[in-house]
């Protein structure tokens, strides 16, 4: 995926979009190419997707995940301050933050506005128009105002993750991607990327060759998947 990408790459959306598992993606690209990378977990309101929860499998796969550890895995805030700003003012390398949409999650971001100078950060805002609150532009306005308001930084790009979770197929990828760039092009803002489950990756790139993709692989599972093992 060519895109070009600053020392620091910050996901924010609302409920269900699937900014985790792009935040989780995203880094291994990253560090699949040979980069030095951090993630950091700051959605800290989400019950269900969190990236500290994937922390032992990613760590076992070389990926740093800066989150609270042992009886501080559940805790509704931020930890570690000073290992998420050194990662945020890391010299080298790069550091990929996850950060939940609701008040407290931006308000939580904005904490950390004094390490994020604009040439250093791009702040992407994942838009799924399958999900109620994010299926227009008024809705998009919405939640990505309050976010901007409450983090007091600029969206400066949206990502296409359009999805109906394990049930999407390409047809909803490519009527998703349509309306979100619509949507960008109103906001006049750049459509950073476009992600996409792994197997679908090949068709898409036929039909849109120009068009940034990022392969989805799935860490996060809801608890009633991983109580019952549904796929």
């Amino acid at each position: 995926m060519k895109i070009n990408i600053k020392p620091v790459t910050i996901f924010t959306a609302n409920l269900g979009s699937g900014k985790t598992e792009i935040s989780i993606n995203f880094s291994r690209m990253l560090q699949q190419r040979g980069d030095k990378v951090s993630l950091v977990d700051l959605d800290i309101i989400n019950p269900y997707f969190r990236t500290r929860l994937a922390k032992d499998n990613l760590a076992s796969q070389g990926l740093k995940v800066i989150c609270p550890p042992g009886h501080l895995v559940n805790a509704d805030v931020p930890a570690l301050t000073p290992a998420i700003r050194g990662a945020l003012q890391a010299s080298e390398g790069y550091c990929v933050c996850d950060v939940g949409g609701d008040d407290v999650g931006a308000i939580a971001l904005g904490a950390y506005r004094p390490y994020l100078t604009e040439d250093r950060f791009d702040l992407y805002f994942v838009v799924n128009t399958c999900r109620p609150f994010t299926r227009d532009l008024a809705g998009v306005c919405k939640i990505m105002g309050d976010i901007e308001k409450n983090s007091r930084l600029k969206v400066t790009g949206l990502v296409s993750n359009t999805n109906l979770g394990r049930h999407t197929d390409l047809q909803i990828m490519l009527e998703g991607y349509t309306k979100v760039s619509q949507i960008a092009e109103q906001l006049e803002l750049p459509m950073a990327f476009m992600a996409s489950p792994q197997e679908l990756v090949p068709q898409i790139k036929t039909i849109l060759p120009e068009v940034p993709v990022l392969p989805l692989e799935f860490y996060m599972k809801t608890p009633w998947e991983e109580a019952f093992g549904e796929e």
